[in-house]
């Protein structure tokens, strides 16, 4: 740590600052061992005694160690057993100590005093050596809330002063692990950025400048994988200029990111996309190649780019003047891919690499260079049925024949992506099973209704993954209209339907009560979006919020939720569907699930259908005044395929 940073600790800390003190913060869980480090300065001199201390206690003494034993007669007695030096020979000038099975209350400041031979030949307890360092330490409970944070959201870091009516003089967050250390500090209603780490540079913000409510709480946007880490807020509420020894941080949060690496996006054919892809704002080396690349096309890339130049060398011939980046300048590590006029064939997993400044001279396809983020596109065919589903779902796919009194001798469905491409072939009530299917779809797919009454084909897709997102057709071959054994290649699709599986994902989130919250929930951003369901699994038939065709619709709300609830953006704008639940009490706990409903026609038939859960948040809500210490943030998305509604037909009036 540089002078300056130390000075500067110091000042922020209101520390009485000694000139050889190099103050460390240490933050641990009840039932840790923890070691306070302290180092002797190389002198050759041999240590006579050591003592550690703790000035709010009495008595202070934590470790007396002398004549080569341990003196327990002025120890105070929480520290009985539970402490030791690391190394009782003192190797190296190492005096550092251990401390076992750590409780909340040995939270505090330990400072560390030496003498040694030649500076100091007392024989009495009392110690008159040099002071070495002070070493603050923070123990949090083990019990600890999990959050999600996914890379390029905006998070929040709740930090509420203890007493919220004392005027707050400073605020400021530091990260333990960074040099400089420094977040955010904040003082006199003014922003002080002179020792702040610059990969927080115009990212961070207090929620509330005027701290109402002793409200510090930070935010954090555009969040990457490199802000993970322990977060520490501190305030001081000083009700005199009189300097105090130390701060002690009063909220404490580990934030993990999870970088975006794994994204969907869902376009129709014809239309021009961009598949994003940034390099983290911490780790902006120069950047030296670019490279794109799908999953599927083997060694030849999508777009090389390279000294301010493409290399269309290797390039797959099919995105042959389709494809730029969207800054070729990259300003602000921005690679985003654009590709133009898309169509089916392009659907697939995309893959962002580059290499930086001290990659110079590697070879493009070298393992040095970083995979950055990956995207699943999806394309739509014009004109054709959409349905949206999530991961472990069972859907239906329509198809319904012409009618006429000519019965149906066969029915076949295909996804002309896939080799082979049958999945599912029926004839003569029998479903045959070995007729070329795909063995993904194996015990998997089975007509609605294998007497085919009223013509209905639909088809029944069980336990929906990624892999199944394609372009679904329905052939069918009548008696008197198609006379061949099965329906055959060169008929037309009398039905065609897109089907899009997306990932769910969970988050925890805790909240104080009274406090407002934002449940998250998105969609692709291409995907239409007629309506959004909002429920709570406790509360059955009834639900927290329904938001249908730009219209809230109040049957069957839940009382409790009336005029608490509204979506973030009415508009629904980039698939965004997250919901504002006001002034939350101990009585919002619970498990809170979002759904897209979603019109699905066939012919003049018009289904309204609800998909399974495309979010899942867990809240928790502590009463107010029940601080919580760790806040721990894990991004994940998981494959649950629980569905207490299934997608299944909505009582809903539809005008036509």
């Amino acid at each position: 740590m540089s002078a300056v940073t130390s000075a500067f600790i110091c000042w922020t800390l209101l520390s009485v600052c000694l000139s050889s003190a190099v103050e460390e913060v240490i933050l641990g869980q009840t039932g840790m061992t923890i070691a306070l480090p302290c180092q002797v300065p190389s002198n050759n001199n041999p240590i006579v005694a050591v003592e550690w201390s703790r000035r709010d206690l009495e008595p202070e003494y934590v470790l007396f160690y002398r004549d080569n034993k341990l003196v327990p007669d002025y120890q105070h007695p929480s520290f009985k057993n539970r402490v030791d030096l690391k190394d009782r020979q003192m190797k190296g000038g190492d005096v550092s100590l251990i401390l076992k099975d750590v409780k909340t209350d040995d939270s505090g400041a330990y400072e560390c005093y030496v003498v040694q031979k030649g500076a100091n030949h007392s024989k009495t307890t009392s110690l008159d050596g040099y002071y070495i360092r002070a070493t603050y330490l923070t123990v949090s409970l083990q019990n600890h809330n999990n959050n999600i944070i996914i890379g390029g959201d905006t998070a929040t870091l709740e930090c509420q002063a203890p007493n919220s009516n004392d005027p707050i003089i400073a605020a400021f967050w530091i990260r333990p692990d960074l040099e400089p250390e420094y977040v955010h500090f904040y003082q006199d209603d003014e922003i002080d950025t002179d020792y702040q780490h610059p990969s927080f540079k115009n990212r961070v913000d207090l929620k509330d400048r005027q701290m109402k409510g002793g409200d510090v709480s930070l935010i954090l946007k555009d969040v990457t994988a490199d802000d993970s880490g322990l977060y520490v807020c501190y305030v001081d509420q000083r009700k005199t200029k009189r300097a105090s020894l130390y701060l002690h941080p009063i909220s404490i949060t580990y934030l993990t990111v999870v970088p975006p690496n794994q994204k969907n996006i869902t376009v129709d054919s014809g239309q021009n996309v961009i598949l994003p892809c940034r390099v983290p704002l911490l780790d902006l080396k120069f950047i030296m190649v670019v490279v794109w690349k799908r999953t599927d096309l083997g060694e030849e890339y999508v777009l090389s780019y390279q000294n301010q130049r493409f290399h269309p060398e290797n390039q797959h011939p099919s995105f042959k003047n389709r494809v730029d980046l969207q800054d070729r300048q990259m300003k602000n590590g921005d690679v985003s891919l654009i590709l133009k006029d898309v169509t089916t064939d392009d659907a697939g997993a995309y893959e962002c690499h580059v290499v930086q400044r001290e990659s110079l001279g590697w070879e493009i396809a070298s393992p040095k260079s970083r995979h950055i983020s990956t995207i699943y596109l999806s394309v739509v065919p014009s004109n054709k049925k959409i349905i949206i589903a999530v991961m472990g779902q069972t859907v239906t796919l329509p198809c319904q024949a012409l009618s006429s009194n000519n019965p149906i001798i066969a029915a076949e469905w295909s996804r002309v992506d896939l080799e082979p491409k049958y999945v599912l072939y029926y004839q003569d009530y029998k479903l045959f099973p070995d007729y070329h299917q795909h063995p993904s779809f194996k015990n998997r797919v089975h007509l609605k209704d294998r007497k085919m009454k009223d013509k209905d084909m639909s088809l029944i897709l069980k336990n929906v993954t990624i892999n199944d997102t394609g372009t679904y057709e329905c052939y069918v071959a009548q008696r008197g209209v198609n006379r061949r054994k099965r329906a055959s290649l060169d008929s037309y699709p009398i039905s065609t339907t897109y089907l899009s599986v997306l990932l769910q994902s969970q988050k925890n989130i805790s909240a104080e009560s009274g406090q407002n919250v934002t449940l998250t929930c998105r969609a692709p951003n291409t995907v239409l979006i007629p309506g959004v369901e909002w429920s709570r699994r406790d509360l059955k038939a009834q639900y927290v919020f329904w938001y249908w065709e730009k219209e809230f619709v109040s049957y069957y709300q839940h009382p409790s939720f009336k005029n608490r609830v509204d979506l973030q953006d009415r508009q629904m704008k980039d698939g965004v569907m997250s919901l504002i639940l006001k002034d939350v009490t101990t009585a919002d706990s619970g498990t809170y699930e979002c759904c897209i409903i979603q019109e699905v026609r066939d012919g003049r038939k018009i289904d309204i259908l609800k998909t399974d859960p495309i979010s899942i948040i867990h809240l928790k809500v502590i009463p107010k005044g029940k601080s919580v210490k760790f806040i721990l943030a894990l991004d994940t998305f998981s494959y649950f395929p629980r569905c207490p509604v299934g997608s299944r037909k909505l009582k809903i009036h539809k005008k036509m």
